[in-house]
């Protein structure tokens, strides 16, 4: 039997990762979170990984670097969406720089939780 696919989140808030784990998890995905790009490349490539989370409340060297490896695997088939707070318009836009398929604020991230992952992030191109 394949390997089940697998969402992997880039985050430190260990709060609402149990919300994405459930959303995962109705969307047919497991889920392994990783709070360093090191640990979060690991797991890439143990897994079949459709879509990547990136938390951009992260102190900013471990998702710039995160980011900058995952475009440099280039894995098809994988998508990377970052999300963070609506306030810091630079950030958003630095993760775009970088290579993520979208970035979305937060409470957008949020309330489209269980649709991203259902559509492995394609919910969130348009």
């Amino acid at each position: 039997m394949p390997n089940k696919e697998t969402v992997l989140v880039l985050t430190s808030n260990l709060f609402f990762m149990p919300r994405i784990e459930a959303a995962a998890e109705a969307g047919g995905l497991d889920t392994v979170s990783a709070s360093t790009a090191a640990k979060l490349m690991e797991a890439a490539a143990s897994h079949d990984v459709p879509l990547v989370l990136v938390d951009l409340e992260m102190d900013e060297p471990v998702w710039t670097e995160a980011l900058e490896r995952l475009k440099s695997a280039a894995t098809p088939g994988t998508r990377v969406v970052a999300y963070g707070p609506h306030g810091e318009p630079d950030t958003l836009r630095k993760a775009r720089e970088l290579g993520s398929d979208a970035v979305l604020i937060k409470r957008d991230f949020s309330e489209g939780l269980q649709e991203l992952l259902a559509t492995r992030g394609a919910s969130a191109s348009r």
